[in-house]
């Protein structure tokens, strides 16, 4: 709703919220990343948008986007292949899913 708002007043970078959004539903609800996963990702987000801000270039959600979705790749490959992966399909990827829950995985 806010990033609707944010586009009908013609705030330029209502598209920020979105993603960002977007990646903490998949991060939280999906993945169900650790949280130093999501933290790596926000604070690449900022550097990838301050680097087009400080260039001069446009901050065009296209650009940063085709950025940040290798980063947002690499993280969740690293979190589904980790022992502790508890996210969605878990019981199929992860054979090690029950050692998770019971906290013999750290």
């Amino acid at each position: 709703m806010a990033a609707f708002v944010l586009h009908r007043i013609e705030q330029p970078l209502w598209w920020m919220l979105v993603i960002v959004a977007g990646h903490f539903f998949l991060f939280c609800n999906v993945v169900r990343a650790r949280r130093s996963f999501e933290v790596a990702w926000a604070g690449l987000f900022l550097v990838n948008s301050a680097v087009w801000l400080w260039t001069g270039d446009d901050l065009d959600w296209l650009r940063v986007i085709l950025i940040q979705l290798p980063i947002t790749a690499g993280l969740v490959i690293a979190e589904l292949r980790s022992d502790r992966y508890h996210g969605v399909f878990a019981r199929r990827t992860n054979p090690r899913l029950d050692d998770y829950l019971k906290g013999r995985i750290p």
